[in-house]
Order: C-alpha cells, then sequence, then structure tokens
C-alpha cells in the first residue's frame, strides 16, 4: 500500500479543525506558532525530545505511522503519554488496522486509517487481543501471561 494520507488539519476530540504543522516547521518557527493553537505532525525518525518543553503549546500531536514495519511511533507515544504526560491528544495517522491495538496500548488517543481500510470492522482491531505479554494501561480484562 503507498497509499499516504497528506493531513494540513485535522479533527480533534471537539470536532474543532487544528491546523497541522510538520515537526521541523514547529521548531524552526516556535515562537510564532506556539501562540496559534496548532497541531504538530511527528515521522518515526522525528526526536519527539526536542518538542517536550513546549507541550502546553501545542494543541495535538500527529504520529504518522505510513510505514507498516516501523516501530518508533509507538515508543513515541509511550514516551508522550506515559512518561512525559502530554495532556493533549494523541493521534495516529495514516493507520493500517493491524496497528491499532498497538497504537491504543502505546497511548494514541485516536486514530486514522487509511482509505483502504474505511469500512471494515476496526473493532476487532482495535479491541482483538484477549492475552497480553506486557503491562499497559489497557489491560484491563486481558488475562496476563508470563
Amino acid at each position: 500500500m503507498s497509499e499516504i494520507l497528506q493531513i494540513e488539519s485535522i479533527l480533534n476530540k471537539e470536532y474543532e479543525s487544528v491546523d497541522l504543522v510538520s515537526f521541523q516547521e514547529w521548531l524552526e518557527n516556535i515562537d510564532k506558532l506556539s501562540n496559534l493553537s496548532v497541531g504538530v505532525i511527528i515521522g518515526p525518525s522525528d526526536d519527539v525530545s526536542l518538542i517536550k518543553g513546549h507541550f502546553d503549546f501545542i494543541e495535538l500531536i500527529a504520529l504518522d505511522f505510513n510505514n507498516f514495519d516501523d516501530g518508533r511511533g509507538y515508543s513515541q507515544a509511550y514516551l508522550l503519554s506515559k512518561r512525559w504526560q502530554f495532556s493533549g491528544e494523541i493521534i495516529g495517522i495514516n493507520a493500517h488496522l493491524d496497528q491499532l491495538q498497538f497504537m491504543i496500548r502505546s497511548g494514541v488517543t485516536s486514530y486514522i486509517l487509511l482509505d483502504s481500510y474505511i469500512g471494515l470492522n476496526e473493532e476487532d482491531y482495535a479491541n482483538g487481543f484477549s492475552i497480553c505479554y506486557q503491562e499497559a494501561v489497557n489491560n484491563s480484562g486481558l488475562q496476563q501471561k508470563y
């Protein structure tokens, strides 16, 4: 699948449109952009620690999961939500169905699937596991095996 959504704005959980800027654009224009309530698109190779001190100025973060076999987005979501306590939305974009459970377990709060998955039963993929091998915040109801 080579379909990658080019997203310039996104709806937040209140269904308000939020303009998105690239990670690089945010870093280069922090002073100007920090007053505009924008979201930041973070790619797998972006160093999320560089925005750690600016969470109060970022409306939401869109993690790009465009490369199915690249797991760095899960680590980024974990760092942002669990370790650094980013309280805004973390939205997984360009998501594949098979990534949903892992995205949610890592701290992604919502997602936008690639167009080829629209209409498929995403509930099975978002909540499809009954056994887990790692601790996570959404282990409630899952049987833990070690």
